[in-house]
């Protein structure tokens, strides 16, 4: 294949990275919830309706926007002073007689349980800090009564942690009578004793609001089922959309307000190097996080490190680079093992039946996410037409990948026109993977390597393939794009770039991509490739030189549609031998 091939068929360094259309200085900064429009439009109706009194909020970053959500409530509940609650007097008791427990409203905030319809917040708390608690002396037996979150909260909001409610499922079973009934009562804290005296209840109205992420949210509603019956449910979006220039602006005002509130300054070059570091993150050009928490947490890590507050592009790189240093250790030994050949991938020359395909490593326990290079291989040989899945025969991979593998053999048997029954037997494997594995990202490889084995056809080395197929031969989008193209561009860096390297990836997923530096260069230099293909033709094209099915022409021999290569070992073998004297005599 020549340079001016990939040229052609090759993206544009231009486009390997992200860049924002929004090219101004915003006049004005905006804060967290100006970009939150259908939780603050939540909110108030929640607040403004008597009739409810319970609010379940998916939040990611619970202690962070637990802090932003108190003052936006606050903002947004009427602005009456009142004085909710009651006041106990307590009569103790003698020797002879029991204490006498009276209430009568509150008169003013000094009552014991008065409140002021505050906004509380109260992530991890217990039963006495949440319902309050009956303590009685030991010696005197006099008693005293402490109001909990509930009683402080009254006529206003408390925020709570579905952790908590989980994690303490009486708690919820309590707090759920109080939101219903709208009063509340004393019970012992004690499972076998009685209180020492009656406590009469009292009207409580507050509003609840639970903060879960999605697996804890999930959670309760198992737990309790009738949960939305009786609960609003919204959640704070965790990632933006910045589709078009205005979205793009409100993006821009509120990175420039957090920056602000740190007593740091941003150029333009800055704020376009972290909008391509979210894209990383997200996979995607038009939607990216939202958390308060990450944004700081990169503001202030790349201000440490440059030690000054006025920020450009360098300094993010420089930040980003220090991180994948930091988190490196695992990702260098894993490349070790492949240059030195202890795990063998080859980046040059042609085999048949080997393909390189490209898998994202996950380690548990770390933060580390890295793309690395594999070799699947195919051996056809002649049997009854079953194509053998190693991996998953020895339990070694998921459902996906088992699906992805079988989607691969039917596509073939649909695009070929292939009887039912193959006179071949295949068998399948990703060499020396020794860990679990899953997903179906390698279903296209697996179709390259399956037709390179039938075919005869050698598969260039140079070129590694990710992407999933259906049936009909259409090739969909994978995740972790960014850094499957990257472990098999550090693999061929580090042997030394020829010119030839580079990866097929969906044509789809070109919306994800957002490159490092040396990435592009090398694109731009004409070094490497990037080649977005939408289909198994395009595929075939590419990386046989010559068309999966025939069409009406004529072909030279070096061009013979892969569709007759295969039809003809098929008839070859479906031919029966001819017998002659010397097969007789044999």
């Amino acid at each position: 294949m020549s340079s001016s091939f990939f040229q052609e068929q090759s993206l544009n360094w231009e486009s390997l990275q992200p860049q924002l259309s929004y090219t101004e200085q915003p006049t004005q900064p905006l804060d967290f919830w100006a970009l939150q429009p259908n939780i603050t439009n939540a909110l108030s109706l929640f607040l403004r309706n008597p009739n409810r009194s319970l609010m379940v909020l998916k939040a990611d970053d619970q202690i962070d926007y637990a802090a932003l959500l108190m003052p936006l409530v606050r903002k947004m509940l009427p602005q009456v002073r009142s004085i909710f609650g009651v006041n106990y007097i307590v009569e103790q008791g003698d020797s002879f007689s029991f204490p006498r427990i009276v209430v009568e409203p509150a008169k003013s905030l000094e009552d014991n349980f008065a409140a002021s319809g505050e906004v509380l917040s109260a992530l991890y708390c217990d039963q006495f800090q949440l319902f309050g608690s009956v303590k009685v002396h030991p010696g005197s037996q006099d008693i005293q009564l402490h109001p909990g979150l509930v009683h402080r909260a009254n006529g206003g909001v408390l925020i709570l942690s579905a952790s908590t409610l989980l994690a303490q499922f009486d708690l919820w079973q309590r707090l759920k009578h109080i939101l219903q009934t709208k009063r509340f009562d004393w019970y012992s804290a004690h499972p076998f004793k009685t209180l020492s005296c009656e406590i009469p209840s009292y009207p409580l109205d507050v509003k609840v609001i639970v903060l879960g992420n999605r697996t804890e949210l999930a959670t309760l509603g198992e737990l309790e089922e009738n949960l939305y019956n009786f609960a609003d449910y919204a959640e704070i979006e965790s990632y933006l959309s910045v589709t078009d220039i205005d979205e793009q602006k409100n993006w821009v005002s509120y990175v420039q307000g957090v920056a602000e509130e740190n007593q740091l300054a941003l150029d333009f070059s800055a704020l376009n190097k972290l909008y391509q570091f979210l894209v990383r993150e997200s996979e995607n050009r038009f939607l990216i996080n939202a958390s308060p928490a990450i944004l700081k947490n990169i503001l202030l890590n790349t201000a440490t490190l440059a030690q000054k507050t006025s920020l450009s592009a360098v300094d993010f790189e420089a930040f980003f680079q220090q991180q994948r240093l930091q988190h490196g250790f695992l990702k260098e030994q894993t490349y070790a093992d492949i240059l030195n050949e202890q795990v063998y991938v080859e980046t040059a020359g042609e085999i048949v039946g080997q393909i390189n395909g490209l898998s994202v490593i996950e380690y548990p326990g770390t933060p580390v996410v890295f793309g690395e290079p594999s070799r699947i291989s195919c051996v056809v040989q002649f049997g009854e037409g079953e194509v053998v899945d190693v991996e998953r025969k020895n339990e070694l991979a998921g459902n996906l990948h088992g699906k992805g593998m079988m989607i691969a053999q039917a596509c073939l048997s649909n695009i070929l026109e292939l009887p039912s029954q193959l006179p071949f037997s295949a068998s399948l494997v990703f060499e020396q993977s020794y860990g679990e594995i899953d997903g179906d990202s390698a279903s296209l490889a697996i179709f390259c390597v399956l037709v390179s084995a039938l075919a005869e056809l050698p598969l260039p080395q140079h070129i590694a393939v990710t992407g999933s197929i259906d049936q009909f031969g259409l090739v969909h989008a994978v995740g972790g794009v960014n850094d499957k193209i990257e472990g098999f561009f550090t693999i061929c860096q580090r042997r030394g770039l020829t010119g030839k390297q580079g990866v097929i990836i969906p044509a789809t997923t070109i919306q994800q991509l957002s490159l490092s530096d040396e990435v592009v260069s090398a694109v731009k230099n004409g070094e490497f490739f990037i080649f977005p293909v939408e289909d198994i033709y395009q595929t075939c094209e590419l990386i046989f030189q010559r068309d999966l099915l025939e069409e009406n022409q004529i072909y030279e021999d070096s061009k013979t549609p892969i569709s007759r290569l295969i039809q003809r070992r098929i008839d070859f073998r479906a031919e029966p031998p001819k017998k002659g004297l010397f097969n007789f005599f044999r």
